[in-house]
């Protein structure tokens, strides 16, 4: 998809004056926070004082980029008294937080040397890469440790998106393996195009999914578009916007989607034509003739293939949503055209998560939505790749990968649990996955066997509290480098431009990795300085003129030619074929039949199809979503107290599973399965789903004597379980709740 022929960039200087002896320094956050807004840093005698953001006022074409309350409280974060000064080893147990200062010098003799030792000892595999998402701008991200441990021999990796692979997963064997989460779904300037948007576990009002997502939702709803919410959760979409919210049980949204289906193509209200001309796998006729009979779409929905229709009132008994619920949902969706179908990332992150989204492509493939303004294909990120990429690193040579859901068990069986290694050396950046992977407890007791662990962060985070070296990182405000819209959501650019020198002896990590490689004998590792890098990744893209964007900080990239995403694709399918085998739309997927258990996981069937996340547990009956905070990016920001208050840490619990327990709101509850257990207050509310409770992600943890949990940490009690194909199942989750 093209930009617009009429448009050129603009570089705009988001920032007003600052007041007299400050300088303002434009930048944007660095982590993965759902949005990519103006930050501006306001400067004197070398200190961040004060957070401002765009002033810009709203417009329907250039809307502001306005920072959210994690944006504000960035000068609290840079300044905070806890910051990492200096390197430190480790001096008690681990986890213990008893550490020794130590020169800069040593700490990476001594990492140089243990890299070494386990390198020759074990082999590369046995060192394992927990660097994850917490910088994610183009130079300074996680693919600076990447880039090390690759030239090092390599290393044993963890692959799948702790986020959304079930999404990758399910986008690349529907579209095709050429589609890209980021721009596949469309223009948030086209939601006022649509009659009718289903959000379906997408709440941005709660996530953001990009920074004027929201507001772009808010203008749509004002102007008579119908919007419905589907999430276990009333969310503050639901109440702000939403015309209708559908409380779902978690992990059976997979099932109203494929009732959904059953009554368009039951009632005749599919698009046939749509189908004929560019779907594989529908019905009968159009399924690859590797393909037994039988086994289309269309028969499993009709009951033609199991002797079961998936009517409405099967999928009743399932998700706990009235049939006539889900028969006028149907009937909307397949009437009130054009009509987006927006995912979110949750209901993927389920046992079987992957048939989530497949079976959304298929709802939106069957009413003939996708390639159209004002229609979806399901995904939601953008629409056109603004072809900044993001620095990567070379392949890794020990060929060693394990589903990242996967890593307390990784860490506590290796090779005796079929694991391609024994993991004796950790190597930890930008993440906190001691906090943020499944079930911490197991993790924690893995890292206890570690021979040796390294971490780069700006605190003392559970993660770090385990490593023997500790090195002080610098944010985002003591480098440079650019960000792009998060999920693809807009068309812009931000230079990070740096506002401080690096406080205390903090470094970078590509600086601390340089050194590294140099103590490793490894050439190559760095070949510029960072600003002649980045000049470097804007060369033939639409910023067309560096030094202006770096001097204003603000790069308004041109609209593309179509909102959508596969516009030319169904416009023109023989010019533009979808990148699939067939080059269609494969609801019957080539590659999943040709290859149904890609990872060792668990069989994966060829069509979107109901399978049920988990068995009956009457030891613990309640099902646990862990939503995310506002406060608070994962862990990021959790030790900021100001922060804290814009999204307090609690258990949301229906009424009725309160009064069953004798839990009153605000009350001190122990949430706890058999992985363990957290201590937290009680939210005791109607916007939670029967027999569903929320605990938002990313709250540090904090174990008291006992080992239980005392700050509402939800992955002390998450199964570190994969689905199929690889995604996490965090939302598969049973737990049961009694007063402390």
């Amino acid at each position: 998809m093209s930009p617009r022929s009429d448009q050129k960039t603009i570089y705009e200087a988001a920032r007003e004056a600052g007041a007299p002896g400050e300088e303002v320094v434009t930048s944007t956050c660095g982590h993965n926070c759902g949005g990519r807004c103006v930050v501006n840093a306001h400067v004197k005698d070398g200190r961040i004082v004060r957070i401002s953001t765009d002033p810009r006022k709203w417009t329907f074409e250039m809307p502001p980029l306005t920072a959210c309350a994690r944006g504000f409280g960035a000068a609290d974060r840079v300044n905070h008294p806890d910051r990492l000064r200096y390197p430190m080893r480790r001096v008690g147990p681990r986890g213990s937080g008893a550490y020794e200062r130590v020169s800069w010098d040593d700490a990476l003799d001594e990492v140089a040397a243990q890299m070494l030792r386990i390198r020759e000892t074990y082999g590369p595999a046995a060192i394992l890469d927990c660097s994850r998402s917490g910088n994610t701008a183009v130079l300074h991200n996680r693919a600076a440790i990447q880039r090390l441990l690759h030239l090092f021999g390599g290393c044993t990796e963890l692959w799948s998106n702790l986020s959304n692979e079930a999404e990758i997963f399910a986008l690349r064997h529907t579209y095709g393996p050429a589609a890209d989460c980021k721009f596949s779904g469309r223009e948030p300037t086209d939601y006022v195009n649509s009659r009718l948007m289903i959000l379906w576990g997408w709440s941005p009002a709660d996530g953001t999914f990009g920074t004027n997502n929201p507001q772009y939702l808010r203008w749509a709803h004002e102007r008579g578009v119908r919007i419905v919410s589907v999430d276990p959760r009333a969310t503050r979409t639901s109440a702000q916007m939403s015309d209708e919210h559908i409380p779902i049980r978690p992990g059976t949204d997979a099932a109203m989607l494929i009732a959904m289906a059953q009554v368009v193509v039951s009632e005749g209200l599919h698009d046939q034509a749509f189908l004929d001309r560019l779907v594989q796998g529908f019905d009968e006729a159009h399924l690859p003739e590797s393909a037994p009979p039988g086994s289309s779409y269309r028969s499993y929905l009709l009951g033609l293939s199991d002797g079961v229709v998936k009517t409405p009132e099967w999928a009743q008994q399932l998700t706990g949503v009235p049939a006539a619920t889900i028969r006028q949902l149907a009937r909307d969706f397949a009437t009130r055209r054009p009509a987006a179908l927006h995912c979110g990332y949750a209901p993927g992150r389920t046992g079987y998560g992957e048939q989530f989204h497949r079976a959304a492509y298929a709802l939106c493939a069957i009413t003939g939505n996708i390639g159209i303004p004002g229609g979806n294909s399901g995904c939601s990120g953008g629409a056109r790749n603004h072809g900044i990429k993001r620095l990567g690193a070379p392949p890794n040579p020990a060929n060693s990968r394990v589903a990242s859901t996967l890593l307390a068990d990784v860490l506590a069986r290796g090779r005796a649990g079929g694991y391609p290694a024994d993991i004796k050396m950790v190597y930890s950046a930008c993440g906190d996955l001691a906090n943020q992977a499944p079930n911490v407890n197991k993790i924690t007791a893995g890292l206890e066997g570690l021979e040796f662990m390294v971490v780069h962060d700006h605190f003392l985070t559970p993660t770090a509290r385990y490593a023997d070296i500790v090195l002080p990182a610098t944010t985002f405000w003591e480098r440079s480098d650019i960000h792009t819209p998060w999920s693809g959501a807009g068309h812009y650019a931000i230079f990070m431009r740096q506002a401080i020198e690096p406080m205390y002896e903090c470094r970078n990590d590509v600086d601390i990795c340089a050194d590294l490689a140099a103590r490793l004998g490894l050439e190559g590792y760095k070949r510029v300085d960072d600003v002649e890098w980045l000049r470097e990744i804007c060369a033939g893209t639409d910023v067309d003129d560096f030094d202006a964007f770096r001097e204003r900080g603000l790069a308004r990239l041109p609209a593309p030619e179509d909102p959508v995403a596969f516009a030319d694709e169904v416009r023109d399918p023989a010019g533009h074929p979808f990148s699939t085998p067939s080059g269609k739309i494969e609801i019957y997927s080539t590659s999943i039949a040709a290859n149904p258990d890609p990872h060792g996981l668990g069989r994966i069937p060829p069509i979107p199809t109901w399978i049920p996340p988990h068995e009956a547990d009457p030891r613990h009956p309640l099902e646990l979503i862990s939503p995310k905070s506002r406060a608070r990016t994962h862990s990021i920001h959790d030790n900021q107290a100001a922060l804290a208050r814009v999204d307090r840490q609690d258990v949301w619990i229906h009424p009725e599973d309160a009064a069953a327990r004798g839990i009153a709101d605000a009350q001190m509850v122990r949430v706890f399965n058999q992985r363990g257990a957290t201590i937290v207050p009680a939210r005791v509310t109607d916007r939670i789903a029967l027999g569903v409770v929320s605990i938002k992600e990313g709250a540090w943890f904090t174990p008291d004597a006992a080992g239980a949990d005392t700050r509402g940490c939800a992955n002390v009690l998450t199964e570190d379980r994969a689905s199929p194909c690889g995604a996490p199942t965090y939302n598969t989750c049973r737990v049961e709740i009694a007063p402390a």
